[in-house]
């Protein structure tokens, strides 16, 4: 899976490059200051970050209450088994003043129900280590862009004992969704979204760092190339799939590290659009 994170990264940059080179400057332009990722236990988001070259600070989440969040900022908070509430608390705040928070799994009962308790909730009925076939519902969100053009159905992997997401406001938009999740765990949301203040929270059920994947389809099965060549990978970026070709890296595992990774970075270019935005209007008047 490391390979294929890293390998995920030309790609992503391909695709940026061709439809914005303003969002390409704006990843180039990144700073650790610019994203946070909040320890957690289980998932680590740092791996994917760093294995895209994405630069980031990382806070344990006891240091969470003494750091100065900016209203421009990304936080990424990790699956973990526990969350200071002043700490979440906190991150509430971020969010109201502008902030993107972003969290997986767990965070959704240690960090979610505690800053927002009115929102979304655990259904506590923890899934079983499986994939699933998601389906993306906003097909206009920037962020989910990197899920709408595959050439085969992108699946999901629920880690052992992942938190289904139950939603107890209208507020919440569910961006994808998976019928095989619902029916077997009662919640179909995969990855959800809501604003909150003048900022936005995404949360996705189990981890941005996979450890494995699964294939359900046979295209799935072929060489790492044919998914680069899919996604219009250039000539650079097609070579380096195919020199992995011949290191067994097949399509499908491809697929996983790219959508997710793609998510992470896509994220981060909207967050510093948004505030760029803003501050070209403060301009102005």
């Amino acid at each position: 899976m490391a390979k294929a994170y890293k390998l995920s990264s030309s790609l992503i940059r391909d695709r940026i490059s061709k439809e914005s080179k303003e969002d390409l400057e704006l990843l180039d332009t990144s700073t650790a200051e610019d994203v946070l990722v909040i320890n957690g236990t289980y998932d680590h988001i740092h791996q994917v970050l760093s294995l895209t070259n994405i630069p980031f600070q990382r806070l344990n989440p006891d240091q969470v209450s003494a750091v100065e969040l900016r209203p421009d900022q990304t936080v990424f908070v990790n699956c973990g088994t526990s969350f200071p509430a002043e700490a979440a608390r906190k991150l509430a705040t971020f969010v109201h003043a502008g902030g993107q928070l972003i969290t997986t799994d767990w965070a959704l009962k240690h960090v979610l129900e505690v800053a927002f308790p009115d929102m979304v909730r655990y259904n506590e009925q923890p899934t079983q280590d499986e994939v699933v076939r998601i389906e993306v519902i906003n097909r206009e969100d920037p962020v989910i862009k990197g899920f709408l053009d595959e050439k085969a159905d992108p699946v999901w992997w629920l880690e052992g004992s992942s938190y289904p997401i139950e939603i107890l406001s209208d507020k919440v938009e569910v961006m994808i969704r998976s019928k095989e999740l619902g029916e077997k765990y009662g919640q179909e949301p995969v990855v959800i979204k809501f604003k909150y203040g003048k900022g936005i929270v995404y949360h996705m059920i189990s981890h941005f760092y996979l450890q494995r994947t699964e294939t359900r389809d046979k295209v799935q099965s072929t060489a790492s190339s044919n998914y680069a060549m899919s996604k219009g990978g250039s000539a650079s970026t097609n070579k380096l799939f195919m020199e992995a070709d011949a290191e067994g890296l097949d399509f499908g595992t491809v697929q996983s590290a790219n959508t997710s990774a793609e998510f992470i970075t896509r994220s981060i270019i909207s967050q510093k659009k948004r505030h760029l935005k803003k501050d070209r209007g403060q301009r102005e008047d």
